[in-house]
């Protein structure tokens, strides 16, 4: 019998099919929401069908993978109903309860303005603005 090379049979389709199944399998490997110790699988399917009188093959080649699935992901819900309302609502929870404040929600109004120091060059005399002025000559002893 004559030996088949693999690389050219079918055209070259066994060989073609053979490699985007191991790209796949490679993606599936390399993609982190996927298991790493899951077995990925390469099977490769020669189908023969001979006619009645036995001298012609009609050959079927098939690739098929399995791959891992892909990891599934965890949140938290908060649900409840609403005491004013009498629906129900439910809420992703994420890095922050629902109702709490954030500190980029805050940063606005916690941010004031330092006043303006200025001073007297020929002294250096710092005059700070202050609206409380002590009239001393106003004051009895």
């Amino acid at each position: 019998m004559q030996h088949f090379d693999l690389e050219k049979f079918a055209q070259g389709k066994l060989s073609a099919q053979i490699n985007k199944a191991l790209e796949r399998v490679t993606e599936n490997v390399q993609d982190p929401n996927t298991d790493p110790e899951k077995v990925r699988k390469i099977v490769a399917t020669i189908t023969l069908r001979p006619n009645a009188e036995r001298n012609y093959v009609a050959t079927a080649v098939e690739v098929k993978t399995t791959l891992a699935p892909e990891i599934g992901a965890v949140t938290a819900l908060n649900m409840g109903r609403d005491l004013r309302t009498g629906k129900v609502d439910c809420v992703e929870i994420a890095n922050q309860i629902p109702g709490q404040l954030s500190v980029e929600d805050i940063t606005e109004e916690t941010e004031k303005e330092e006043p303006v120091t200025t001073f007297d060059p020929d002294t250096g005399e710092i005059f700070e603005p202050s609206n409380n002025v002590v009239d001393l000559r106003s004051r009895q002893a």
